[in-house]
């Protein structure tokens, strides 16, 4: 690939990592309580119970960012989309396809790659999430960067494209421009769902100073035109996933990033992936720990069966000078 095309999937790690460390003043992040509030939500929601354990081995060895599509209801047949980083996966976002969900085998070729997102200047494609059409195609919404660094130096904004076979897309356009969102020209990280009334609601890393760092969404009635809703679905943490786990239970997936050196911060939670709940999916509150450790982000949940779970999320195996991004996961259980 061309260095003036694409930029390395360690620059765009670089864009997740430094997402949600901006504020006027000064950098937050989460603090350790237990009230909803704390995490910039109000909610009524019920409080699920999960048990998480890790599955042996690693998912995609050459790329992360992941994002689970179930090939077939409540299966382990999964095709994931991710940022690649290897010679044997394409550039931009490539895919990978499993059918028992632990065991993937690389698609050929790219999904998708940047090129006149921002009318033919270099820039970087990354973080697919995909949703059903009802005529049977597949709308993808990406993320396409233009610059290097987190917000205020560089310009996140998502865009779709459409497919009628999962491999092969055609770009569709804009669909939230954060220089005209109130987003300060980030907006990052997609997770789409297709609400049961047919509408589209995205999750996104914001640049609206409202979120403190953190998630924020948009609604649309026909997937393409999206309308900012007001309030931050999760303050100061990032990277959501959402899926509903019965009618009027939705659950997102969000992480805590490492502040960076000399940062001032009330920072008490450890870096990792968190759940909430909602019963509407836009108040989310009951947090509870999934995972936490280094070099975790980025997550995607599936369901596999009746009240069992698997979240694909990124690692860093590697250092600071030289990363090492691979693809884990983890399985959970509705504990009753």
């Amino acid at each position: 690939m061309a260095a003036m095309t694409r930029m390395s999937f360690v620059g765009v790690l670089a864009f997740l990592v430094a997402a949600p460390i901006f504020l006027l003043g000064g950098c937050l992040t989460p603090t350790d309580s237990s009230s909803s509030s704390k995490s910039g939500t109000t909610s009524n929601s019920k409080k699920v119970k999960f048990k998480w354990t890790k599955d042996k081995g690693t998912r995609v060895k050459n790329g992360s960012v992941p994002f689970a599509y179930s090939l077939k209801k409540n299966s382990g047949k999964i095709r994931l989309y991710f940022c690649g980083a290897g010679p044997d996966v394409g550039p931009g976002i490539a895919s990978a396809t499993s059918n028992d969900g632990l065991k993937f085998n690389a698609d050929s070729g790219s999904r998708l790659m940047s090129s006149d997102e921002y009318g033919g200047q270099p820039a970087a494609v990354c973080d697919a999430t995909v949703v059903k059409l009802p005529n049977g195609k597949m709308r993808m919404y990406y993320k396409a960067a233009l610059g290097q660094g987190g917000p205020g130096q560089a310009t996140h904004k998502i865009f779709s494209a459409t497919s009628s076979d999962g491999l092969n897309f055609e770009k569709e356009g804009l669909r939230i421009d954060s220089d005209k969102t109130g987003d300060n020209g980030w907006a990052s990280v997609p997770e789409a769902i297709k609400l049961r009334d047919g509408r589209v609601r995205i999750y996104y890393v914001s640049g609206d100073h409202t979120a403190r760092g953190g998630t924020m969404s948009a609604i649309s009635k026909d997937g393409l035109t999206f309308k900012k809703e007001s309030g931050a679905r999760v303050k100061e943490m990032v990277d959501p996933a959402v899926i509903e786990l019965r009618k009027g239970l939705y659950m997102m997936l969000a992480v805590v990033l490492p502040a960076p050196p000399n940062a001032r911060t009330s920072n008490k939670l450890k870096t990792g992936i968190y759940s909430f709940t909602s019963s509407d999916g836009k108040k989310f509150g009951s947090r509870s720990k999934v995972i936490t450790g280094k070099g975790i982000y980025d997550p995607s949940i599936v369901r596999v069966s009746k009240n069992k779970y698997r979240v694909f999320y990124g690692k860093d195996l590697g250092s600071p000078d030289k990363p090492n991004i691979v693809t884990k996961s983890l399985t959970g259980r509705i504990v009753k």
